[in-house]
């Protein structure tokens, strides 16, 4: 991933971001660089599972509504 870092002065880039008034003669370091697309959770999910077969997160929970709810009271 490509990430740059430049140095402006605050009062340089005002018109563009907000930016507070104590900070307008100061150097400001600016970075740079893509978001990362979180993609669909349950798509990222089952691609683990199947990546993954010989892991069985919940095979110690003999009851699931029983771990819901203590999972939920947890919170």
């Amino acid at each position: 991933m490509e990430m740059y870092t430049i140095i402006k002065k605050g009062r340089s880039i005002q018109h563009c971001l907000n930016i507070p008034a104590e900070f307008f003669d100061e150097d400001l370091e600016i970075t740079i660089k893509p978001i990362r697309k979180q993609g669909n959770l349950r798509k990222r999910i089952e691609h683990l599972f199947q990546k993954m077969p010989m892991v069985n997160p919940f095979q110690s929970v003999s009851d699931p509504v029983k771990w819901q709810k203590e999972q939920r009271n947890e919170w």
